[in-house]
């Protein structure tokens, strides 16, 4: 699987260049089972353009809001359920720090079909971005409000949770207080990655019925352009899963 923020912000105020290279970037999303997306803001169709895999999030549609939304999207190969929308109940700036406020980021979540009677949960996210006081506080009750998520909806069931936490390695405490709450593990963290400091993470959590054996942690360095440009400002960071059901669960 994939995580990835695409920096899919308006042209002047993305980081990136979006208009030419969410298409490629979609192109490249192809190659994974599963693909959680952040900043998917503007140019929705222009991602989903080359997108081939069979299941997808709806399309952001502004329509007259004045905001973007969210930002997150979900691809993959097996089925799963149009993601639930749940908005962080706190955020930090309105005119500064990274303007978080200014539109309704959060998480999203639903349950990916593995097989007739198997469902995994994924959560996919976009916390605050910055170092204030109030950027590490308001990151700080997301991971709370995640928490009484994943408690309330995934009690006894696998997770995956995938997205932009932007959480860096002086964020470790708060990660593993995290961690133990819910009984997840960072992939970068279980498979001593080289590169711990990256804001872009994936967590896994198995139950009786779904083991989730992190194997193989990457940044994938092939979403460039033909200069050998990256696609946007973060570099997408892959895991890939062993997973085993249970025969209760697969038959």
């Amino acid at each position: 699987m994939l995580t990835y923020n695409v920096a899919g912000l308006p042209e002047g105020l993305s980081a990136s260049r979006p208009v030419q290279n969410l298409p490629l970037i979609g192109a490249r999303l192809n190659r994974f089972d599963l693909a959680l997306i952040q900043e998917d803001f503007a140019y929705a169709e222009l991602l989903r353009k080359h997108v081939r895999l069979p299941y997808s999030s709806r399309a952001f549609v502004r329509g007259e809001r004045y905001d973007f939304g969210d930002g997150l999207s979900q691809f993959g190969r097996d089925e799963f359920d149009e993601p639930e929308r749940i908005t962080w109940a706190s955020c930090h700036g309105f005119t500064g720090f990274y303007f978080d406020c200014l539109t309704p980021k959060g998480v999203s979540f639903t349950r990916v079909r593995l097989s007739d009677n198997a469902t995994l949960d994924v959560y996919n996210l976009h916390m605050d971005a910055g170092r204030s006081a109030g950027d590490q506080t308001a990151r700080e009750q997301q991971l709370e409000q995640l928490q009484r998520l994943i408690r309330e909806r995934s009690a006894g069931r696998a997770v995956l949770i995938g997205g932009d936490f932007n959480l860096t390695t002086t964020d470790s405490a708060r990660l593993r207080a995290f961690e133990r709450e819910t009984g997840t593990r960072d992939a970068c963290a279980r498979l001593g990655c080289p590169e711990p400091g990256r804001i872009d993470r994936i967590l896994s959590r198995s139950s009786e019925r779904i083991s989730l054996t992190p194997k193989r942690w990457r940044v994938d360095r092939s979403f460039v352009n033909e200069r050998g440009e990256a696609l946007s400002d973060h570099m997408p960071v892959a895991v890939e899963f062993e997973l085993e059901l249970a025969q209760k669960a697969a038959e």
